[in-house]
C-alpha cells in the first residue's frame, strides 16, 4: 500500500470520527466527511492537487527565449482518524484501521499519477514560447487533470469499504 508521505509535498488534513459500532462509524463518516471538490458530495477522504510555474528567460533585441522552468507541486489530502478516546474491539479497530489504510492508499495513488507526470507540464512550457508558455502550462495542467480522473473513475466495487468484522 501506498503512503501520503512518499509523495513529495503533501500536507495530509484528519477529521475526528467518534463511535464504537460500525453503523455508528459510517455515520459519523458521513456527517463528518469531506466534500469532494468536484460532485460535492460527502467522500470519507478527497485530495486536491496544483501545479505552481515559473520561467526563466533571456532576451536578445526582440527575440524572447525560455531557458527553464520551475514548477512546483502541492497537495493536500483529507484523512479520517478515529477520536481520542474512541475504544473499539480489536476486530473493528483491525477493520477501521484495513479501511483508512486502503483510503490512504487510494488518495496517494491518485496524488503520486499527477507527481509522477509533472515533466509532461515541464515539456509543453519549454516546447512553448515566452508569449504563451502560460497557456501551454494551463493545457498540460488540464490534461493532467482529466488523465488522472479517467485513471480513478469512481467504481463502487474498487472502493474501500468499512465492513463489519466476521464474528468467529
Amino acid at each position: 500500500m501506498k503512503k501520503l508521505s512518499e509523495v513529495a509535498g503533501v500536507t495530509v488534513n484528519f477529521y475526528d470520527v467518534g463511535g464504537a459500532p460500525i453503523p455508528q462509524l459510517h455515520d459519523r463518516l458521513q456527517k463528518h466527511g469531506p466534500r469532494d471538490p468536484k460532485t460535492r458530495e460527502v467522500s470519507p477522504a478527497t485530495s486536491s492537487w496544483s501545479i505552481g510555474s515559473a520561467i526563466k528567460w533571456s532576451k536578445t533585441g526582440a527575440q524572447c527565449k525560455l531557458t527553464g522552468v520551475t514548477l512546483r507541486f502541492t497537495a493536500t489530502a483529507d484523512l479520517p482518524r478515529l477520536s481520542t478516546g474512541v475504544n473499539l474491539p480489536e476486530p473493528v479497530r483491525a477493520s477501521w484501521n484495513h479501511y483508512v489504510a486502503a483510503l490512504e492508499d487510494r488518495q496517494a495513488a491518485k496524488l503520486a499519477f499527477v507527481r509522477d507526470r509533472i515533466g509532461e507540464v515541464e515539456r509543453a512550457i519549454m516546447r512553448s514560447n515566452c508569449g504563451n508558455w502560460e497557456k501551454a502550462a494551463a493545457a498540460a495542467i488540464k490534461r493532467l487533470g482529466e488523465d488522472q480522473a479517467a485513471a480513478f473513475k469512481p467504481d463502487p466495487k474498487t472502493q474501500p469499504k468499512l465492513s463489519q468484522p466476521n464474528a468467529e
